[in-house]
């Protein structure tokens, strides 16, 4: 895994500039947002009692959509907009909880995005990148006419991709289950 951050500096670089842009632009948005809104989030909030992760079915359809846009090329900025957004819902959540539940809630907030989010999202990077490629080859595709390595590079990216696909379905059903026993134990945070 070392050597693959390392193979992949600049992309991973550029990768996490864009999220703390959306992280960035998330707590901005919430600031921003008028009182009335705001109070009913935090009372939404407050009174949220599922401790339950569930991002089965977003994440499935979120990287198969991506992947089949990839061969139209429009997967390539969708890819990048979608770590953007992933940055600003951290952003807007770190403000909301803050400012629901102070210190505690930002702590609550930090152990769920690590247990829960941070190995997908450091899978959805390298995902993207194959997404990135197939868009890149197509392009090069379309212009240069050159059937053979060109096709090879994008059927190895996409056999790629759906092994990710794969690794991020079966690790959202593991935390599906581990979130709700462990989150229900942290709950005493947002009291």
């Amino acid at each position: 895994m070392l050597n693959l951050i390392k193979k992949n500096k600049k992309y991973l670089v550029f990768m996490v500039s864009i999220v703390l842009i959306g992280l960035i632009v998330g707590i901005i948005y919430y600031y921003i947002q008028s009182s009335n809104v705001k109070n009913n989030i935090i009372n939404i909030i407050s009174t949220y009692d599922s401790f339950k992760y569930n991002a089965i079915i977003k994440d499935l359809i979120i990287m198969s959509l991506l992947l089949i846009s990839s061969f139209f090329i429009i997967g390539l900025p969708l890819s990048i907009f979608y770590i953007f957004y992933e940055g600003f819902s951290i952003g807007f959540l770190l403000s909301l909880f803050f400012a629901s539940f102070k210190i505690k809630g930002v702590i609550y907030l930090l152990l769920f995005l690590l247990i829960n989010k941070i190995i997908i999202f450091i899978l959805m990077f390298f995902f993207i990148q194959k997404i990135i490629n197939i868009a890149r080859y197509m392009i090069g595709y379309i212009i240069y006419k050159k059937e053979g390595l060109i096709k090879e590079k994008i059927i190895k990216n996409f056999i790629s991709s759906l092994s990710y696909i794969i690794i991020v379905f079966f690790l959202n059903i593991f935390l599906y289950f581990l979130s709700s026993f462990l989150f229900k134990e942290l709950a005493f945070l947002l009291h």
